[in-house]
């Protein structure tokens, strides 16, 4: 995580170094109605003169696939420095025999030749008549007037460019270079905040408190980002080293270590360089370091991430997962704080310095403790295994880590072909390493009381329903993939949850899931038998979630039926209150269709559906799932499922 230093860094996604970018520019004063991009001819739409241009280029850790993007083209930038600006569909890769089109029909169209449409502007009622790449690096499309109908500003992907501007709820989200960065993001809340947040749950930094509404976040051609209200006025300010000098090209970008950085183009270096990040302390960026150690600085003062002790030589190994098999001790660190990365909540109890240690030693749950030793006795208890922390000698904190007795750890990757070979004797072995983890707060497994009760009541209760917003239906629907993916993959043997259905996930009072009344007792030598039951089970919980309709084999041939001919809005259910993002809609609805295939060899893995409801995986378009059911049930369906 920690390769950022303060040179500009690019990212696989969005700032891909790639050689013969574009091949063809096709210089434009207007875009007319028809003109096509495609990944074989190898063209581009140019800027009037000619700074900025937006093709297809190739995900350099991804072969064969493509995006795309606006990029830098000025003649005074090499080609392994005009990075992308922006990219249609954030992170929708397509293949070699895709296109990009202005349609006639006055539409941003992405097509990718065996999935079909994968991204659009959605302007095909808009009147559009041409489009233009501005020179500021701003695609727009135009009307018969001139007027702007659609801009790529209104939608960042992690940068904005002078000129552009973050309005109130918009958000930049840093490139999915590995699993944590792709939570990283910039968001502008209702009260003129900007907020660097981890997830939905922390925030890792804020810009100065205005308290007005209607701001908006500009990066200014001198260098200043400001918060400026609707007159344009200056209400916040942070600058630049080099502000107000002549620099020529300047962005800000939401970086894949989860820092804002102001960058500037240097002519005499011919380079980027960071000219302000708003986490000046890189160790204070939350997740940091993932899952791989903490965060310390070494002799020359640059952040790096540390592994207390390696349990592989592997670099991209987690750092603390472990799987005892015999006793277990506690190794001390001082001046070290850590904290739990999912969920972002540890526990608190009031104790001392000995007892906190004690007790997480004791405590089987417990996988790691930090003492504030600050004055307020504070223990905080670490019951996962996925945490992360940094380390410094102004932190009064003292932190214990349980490690194995034994001389020999566990590689936490260790192969699945392992368990597959295990003597059947050790087939009803519980994985407590995979329960303790599963168990722990995001939250995931839960055995003790919830307020709101189980998925299944508010779904059969019209009025309870109501309460079950598309976000939260969502929100639902990714807790319960996470924890079957985590049974799954978070141990050395497979573990199956065996049962899950609406009944047994439960709602605390945020109306986030967890999941109850699991079949943990038994580890199965033969996953790939029981691995598609909980695949399936979770496909019938995401199509229940969507329609409403707890009776599976009543609504998934009808569904399927609607959502291949372009009208899946017609199988949601009514009673969400609020409506529903059609993108997220085809998500899981893709996702269910995949995990109801008869054929279970073509379903998917529980990691594969977590990243395609966090949107961080795009998926074909799957086969028709499900054996015909009776036309009265469909028809019943369509009837209670459509508006009244």
């Amino acid at each position: 995580m920690l390769e950022q230093d303060k040179s500009f860094h690019i990212s696989p996604f969005l700032l891909s170094v790639f050689t013969g970018f574009f091949l063809f520019h096709l210089v434009l004063s207007k875009i007319p109605l028809g003109s096509k991009l495609s990944v074989e001819e190898n063209n581009s739409w140019v800027s009037p003169i000619g700074d900025f241009a937006i093709g297809f280029f190739n995900h350099s850790d991804q072969p064969n696939q493509y995006g795309v993007g606006i990029r830098f083209n000025s003649k005074s930038i090499p080609v392994g420095k005009q990075t992308v600006v922006w990219v249609a569909g954030a992170e929708i890769t397509v293949g070699n025999k895709s296109y990009f089109q202005l349609s006639q029909g006055g539409e941003l169209v992405l097509v990718d030749s065996l999935k079909g449409v994968m991204w659009t502007s959605k302007t095909s009622r808009s009147a559009v008549v041409s489009a233009l790449l501005r020179d500021d690096g701003n695609l727009v499309l135009l009307d018969e007037m001139g007027s702007v109908v659609w801009q790529s500003f209104d939608n960042p992907s992690d940068t904005i460019l002078p000129g552009q501007s973050l309005s109130i709820y918009k958000t930049l989200r840093a490139a999915s270079k590995n699993s944590v960065s792709s939570y990283y993001s910039l968001y502008m809340n209702a009260s003129g905040q900007l907020q660097l947040r981890w997830e939905s749950d922390v925030m890792y930094w804020t810009s100065g408190n205005p308290s007005m509404s209607n701001l908006s976040a500009v990066l200014t051609s001198d260098g200043i980002l400001q918060l400026v209200d609707q007159t344009l006025k200056p209400m916040w300010s942070v600058f630049g080293d080099d502000h107000n000098d002549a620099v020529n090209f300047r962005l800000l970008r939401l970086d894949v270590d989860g820092n804002l950085r102001m960058y500037s183009w240097e002519a005499v270096s011919k380079s980027w360089r960071s000219v302000w990040q708003a986490v000046e302390n890189q160790c204070n960026v939350f997740a940091t370091c993932g899952e791989h150690g903490v965060c310390v600085f070494n002799s020359s003062g640059s952040p790096e991430c540390r592994c207390p002790f390696k349990i592989t030589s592997d670099p991209n190994s987690k750092c603390f997962a472990q799987d005892c098999k015999s006793a277990s001790s506690m190794v001390t660190y001082e001046h070290t704080s850590l904290y739990e990365i999912y969920p972002p909540t540890d526990s608190i109890i009031l104790t001392s310095l000995r007892q906190c240690e004690a007790f997480c030693l004791r405590n089987s749950f417990c996988t790691a403790a930090t003492f504030t030793n600050d004055g307020t006795a504070k223990c905080l208890v670490k019951t996962t295994p996925y945490f992360s922390g940094y380390s410094g000698p102004s932190l009064s904190s003292v932190s214990f880590i349980k490690t194995c007795s034994d001389p020999l750890p566990v590689d936490p990757h260790a192969s699945r072909s392992s368990s597959a070979q295990s003597p059947a004797k050790h087939s009803h072995r519980l994985c407590i390493p995979c329960l303790v983890g599963a168990a722990s707060g995001k939250k995931i497994l839960v055995y003790e009381y919830v307020k709101n009760g189980s998925v299944h009541n508010y779904m059969e209760d019209d009025e309870l329903s109501k309460r079950l917003t598309w976000r939260r239906r969502l929100n639902i629907c990714l807790g319960v993939a996470r924890a079957i993916c985590y049974l799954h993959t978070g141990c050395r043997e497979f573990v199956s949850h065996g049962t899950l259905k609406c009944e047994n996930v439960v709602l605390d009072k945020n109306y986030e899931a967890k999941v109850s009344e699991f079949g943990l007792g038994i580890v199965h030598p033969e996953a790939s038998c029981v691995r598609e039951k909980d695949v399936e089970d979770v496909g019938k919980m995401l199509l229940i979630l969507v329609t409403g309709c707890l009776q599976v084999g009543e609504v998934c041939e009808l569904a399927y039926k609607e959502w291949i001919q372009g009208r899946p809005e017609r199988v949601v259910d009514n009673r969400i209150d609020g409506g529903v993002d059609r993108e997220e809609l085809e998500r899981m609805l893709r996702t269910a269709f995949w995990c109801l295939q008869s054929d279970e060899r073509m379903r998917p893995s529980m990691g594969e559906v977590v990243k395609v409801l966090e949107g961080t995986l795009t998926v074909d378009p799957p086969p028709p799932p499900c054996a015909s059911q009776s036309l009265p049930a469909k028809e019943a369906l369509l009837e209670s499922s459509s508006e009244p």
